[in-house]
């Protein structure tokens, strides 16, 4: 009897031994097919150079490329899904393509138009001899009026000489209108639909402005509307804002008795638009000192603990600097770097556009700097380290 006894024991402890070989070797097995799936090379789709907004992808805008399965963080998109849509923002060289940046139509935004500091009104660009397409907001033009010499025609009845009747000076062009839809500049892309063999086609293709939107006082542009109702030409001459220089018979005349044995002309000062250059983000602080308390004994009733106050001293300065993977970009004019992710926290910085700044970790709607402070989403947008390089400085 005790003899079958250990043989029951004996066979329960083999059956277990062999229980836990045969769930090793399973498990065994199990993580090398994942560890081999992870490494598995899969083709994905690239960038072959940088894309501009609103361009229709084509096979030459693809190159392939190889990736570990555990690296790609994103479904990649087959060919077929790239092929014949539109970006919806700048793609760079050698990024992946996804489907947030992708779109079957092009993406049109309605452009800002300049504030105006006399009077807003559009002219249509047919009203003009010579008009000019290369022109973009905040460009200066004069317009010219001249009418045809009487007694200068041919046998046609066409004018052989003319005289100016009038220049309007200096001015600016706030924007540009087509369709309805306000531009910034006269020529952009536009999807066209074309009848091809009896075939409706679409194209991408470079469609000019309507209409020219100026910065004009009311008299000037009232004097231009009676040169052209009366038949008379306007021409537009792209120039450069000139100097108002005020007239010295204006002026105190100590001032001006000053001017003209000096020959100095005052000349009001002319607004130049900010520009905001490309720059890394540095800290304020250097270094950071915080306090620690080391405590040398497990059991905290032990009344013999040895405690031990030291201090750690961290260096944001070096550690914004060590890192390339993770930068942000500045879009607003200004804006807050604030103590906490929340917009009721106090804010400690103001930053300005096109500043770089690395992060450590995205929060929700938040970005926590390498400093320790934290930057909304909707005033920055995420870079890439070579595009910052070739960008700081300009």
């Amino acid at each position: 009897m005790q003899l079958n006894r250990q043989i029951i024991i004996i066979l329960i402890l083999a059956s277990l031994l062999f229980s836990a070989v045969g769930a090793a070797f399973y498990f065994y097995n199990k993580n090398k097919k994942v560890m081999k799936s992870k490494n598995q090379l899969v083709t994905i789709f690239i960038a072959k150079d940088d894309i501009k907004r609103n361009t229709l992808l084509t096979v030459s805008h693809l190159a392939k490329t190889k990736v570990a399965k555990q690296f790609i963080l994103n479904k990649p998109l087959l060919k077929s899904e790239i092929l014949g849509k539109y970006t919806k923002e700048r793609i760079y060289k050698n990024e992946v393509f996804l489907k947030q940046k992708l779109n079957t139509k092009i993406e049109k935004s309605r452009a800002k138009v300049l504030d105006y500091k006399n009077s807003s009104y559009n002219m249509k660009f047919n009203m003009f001899k010579n008009p000019n397409y290369s022109l973009v907001q905040g460009d200066v033009i004069n317009i010219i009026s001249v009418y045809p010499k009487a007694g200068t025609q041919d046998k046609k009845g066409k004018y052989l000489d003319y005289e100016t009747q009038y220049v309007s000076k200096n001015i600016k062009i706030l924007g540009f209108i087509r369709n309805g839809f306000t531009e910034s500049e006269t020529i952009t892309k536009q999807k066209v639909k074309k009848v091809i063999k009896k075939k409706i086609t679409e194209e991408v293709l470079d469609v000019k402005s309507d209409e020219v939107i100026l910065d004009i006082e009311p008299q000037v542009l009232i004097t231009l509307l009676s040169d052209f109702n009366k038949g008379n030409q306007l021409w537009m001459v792209k120039t450069k804002e000139s100097i108002q220089i005020e007239p010295v018979d204006k002026m105190p005349i100590k001032e001006a008795i000053k001017i003209v044995e000096n020959k100095v002309i005052t000349a009001k000062k002319v607004y130049k638009p900010k520009v905001y250059k490309y720059k890394w983000y540095v800290p304020k602080t250097t270094i950071v000192r915080k306090s620690a308390i080391i405590d040398y004994t497990n059991d905290e009733k032990d009344s013999d603990s040895k405690t031990k106050s030291v201090e750690i001293v961290v260096n944001p300065k070096k550690i914004c600097a060590g890192i390339k993977n993770k930068l942000l970009i500045g879009t607003a004019s200004k804006f807050y770097l604030r103590e906490e992710g929340s917009t009721k926290s106090a804010y400690k910085r103001i930053v300005q556009r096109n500043t770089i700044i690395p992060y450590i970790e995205k929060l929700n709607h938040w970005y926590k700097t390498c400093d320790g402070l934290y930057v909304s989403k909707n005033v920055v947008k995420e870079t890439t380290y070579k595009y910052a390089i070739k960008k700081v400085g300009r």
